[in-house]
């Protein structure tokens, strides 16, 4: 009963971890106007954007005159890396790359915190430039800006919507090798691990073909044939035998004919490996998420809706 309740504990606060990390909008800071009408050097505000950026434990790296990439490693765990364009005039700060900070490249939005460390970092740089005399120009505008969201991987062709009834009895092909998302962030030993790329194939297929649907493996589909665009965007793998696991993994999809879409998805399942869980590897108790999103895709293709919400997509960081 103590393993139980430690378990499900577990579970429960893997869970919060996922739902609880609250999310921005990527915001890219400009200041090309600030240190107009003073008389600085360019060697004089690099110099002042490097110091601006070590009070706060930023590192600089000088890629060419005018432009510098700045990092932040927080705490050995969280990276944010962002690029300082500038000149005599001021300077801008853009998004560059994260690691560990739930960026989503189809929305553009990434961990809170994001935004509060680059605003610190801008206000340092301005302090550093009062140091060598620029007061900051109050009629330049500064500009905050969001980034705009990226197409999702399953969604970057304009498709025509079409009627789903208009597929009644066709076969439907996928691939025998789920392929993963290109903006991915799962982990390496993941990959190199575990089969859920392949498992997935096979288990959407499996319930599919258990529903009555005609669904056949086919990597290099043509314009003509009725394809489901799957793919594994992400997956994670928490906890462990006899401490209780929590493993996550969510794909997205869309069925398409040509230009032609029938509907779409995105799809989550967690897992904290069911009974005798603490006896089963962390590869098998993801391959239970797999075989669950195999059955809500299988369950989707019987009556494909556009944009349908499978699962435990509430999670999805």
């Amino acid at each position: 009963m103590k393993k139980t309740s430690l378990i499900t504990g577990l579970i429960l606060a893997f869970l919060l971890m996922l739902s609880g990390c609250k999310s921005a909008a990527v915001q890219n800071i400009d200041n090309s106007g600030y240190i107009s009408g003073s008389k600085v050097t360019t060697k004089k505000v690099e110099r002042a954007i490097q110091k601006g950026a070590m009070r706060k434990g930023w590192s600089t790296k000088r890629i060419k005159t005018g432009l510098l990439e700045a990092k932040n490693n927080v705490r050995g765990k969280h990276l944010v890396v962002v690029d300082i364009a500038y000149d005599t005039k001021g300077y801008k700060i853009s998004y560059k790359d994260s690691r560990n900070m739930n960026y989503d490249p189809s929305s553009n939005t990434i961990h809170g915190n994001y935004n509060k460390w680059i605003a610190n970092l801008e206000r340092n740089i301005n302090y550093e430039l009062s140091q060598i005399g620029v007061m900051g120009n109050t009629n330049a505008s500064r500009t905050v800006t969001n980034i705009a969201p990226k197409s999702s991987s399953t969604s970057n062709k304009n498709y025509k919507k079409a009627d789903s009834s208009a597929i009644s009895g066709k076969t439907i092909y996928i691939k025998n090798i789920t392929p993963y998302s290109a903006d991915n962030r799962i982990a390496a030993n993941i990959k190199a691990e575990c089969t859920i790329n392949e498992q997935l194939a096979s288990f959407i297929k499996k319930f599919a073909q258990e529903q009555g649907l005609k669904v056949e493996y086919k990597n290099k589909p043509t314009s003509n044939d009725l394809y489901l665009d799957v793919k594994i965007v992400d997956a994670i793998s928490q906890g462990g035998a006899f401490r209780g696991h929590a493993k996550f993994t969510s794909i997205e999809g869309r069925l398409v004919k040509g230009n032609k879409s029938y509907g779409s998805f995105q799809a989550a399942r967690v897992s904290g490996g069911g009974f005798w869980g603490a006896y089963k590897s962390s590869c098998a108790v993801l391959g239970r998420t797999v075989e669950a999103l195999g059955k809500d895709v299988a369950t989707w293709l019987y009556s494909p809706i556009d944009n349908a919400k499978l699962g435990d997509t509430g999670y999805i960081r």
